[in-house]
């Protein structure tokens, strides 16, 4: 179910590196997933009902009773006793508590697995996290480099200027307010791109 879910991920995230795999298949795929993680969740649900739990305890006392060799116990615990003449009182405390630690055992699994389930979930997230961290520095550098570019281009035109500002020539003149233009509209496009 994991390798499934993990697949899923990885076909989604790069879809361009698996054209084989159709849209349709992958939704597919998508949806038996999903509805397989609902039953499972909702057995799971069922598990830690009562009627479960009894249903578990009562096979866990069979089955010890069965290790044990007891293999005509009553199902009434009252009047039972062994071929000794031991009262069952001892052997059912033991199987209640055996019974109870497997029962025991198997919910430290299951809350183990779920555990796994949130550890994998968040390894996911880290990686995605980590994905997104590094789109972003990129883009900050991109943006340093074009910013850089600009302060550049801005020097040029101010040198520029300070050398026809020396003339008193209109032709320079007009020229130095088409450039002061074009240097307004760049530094909007730099701050706005």
């Amino acid at each position: 179910m994991k390798d499934l879910r993990t697949t899923i991920q990885l076909v989604t995230k790069n879809r361009s590196n698996f054209p084989n795999i159709h849209d349709a298949e992958l939704r597919h795929r998508q949806l038996f997933l999903s509805s397989t993680s609902d039953k499972i969740k909702y057995a799971k649900k069922q598990m830690h009902s009562d009627r479960i739990k009894s249903k578990l305890l009562a096979d866990e006392k069979a089955k010890s009773r069965r290790r044990l060799g007891i293999l005509g116990a009553k199902s009434n615990d009252d009047d039972y006793y062994d071929h000794n003449g031991v009262g069952e009182d001892e052997e059912t405390e033991f199987i209640k508590s055996h019974a109870g630690t497997q029962l025991m055992m198997r919910h430290q699994d299951e809350t183990l697995d779920e555990l796994d389930d949130a550890v994998v979930r968040v390894g996911y997230m880290a990686e995605n996290i980590h994905e997104e961290l590094e789109q972003q520095n990129k883009y900050l550098t991109e943006l340093e480099e074009d910013l850089t570019n600009a302060e550049e281009q801005l020097g040029v035109v101010m040198g520029r200027m300070a050398k026809i500002l020396k003339t008193k020539n209109k032709w320079h003149l007009g020229t130095i307010l088409i450039m002061s233009f074009i240097v307004v509209i760049l530094f909007f496009m730099v701050l706005y791109t």
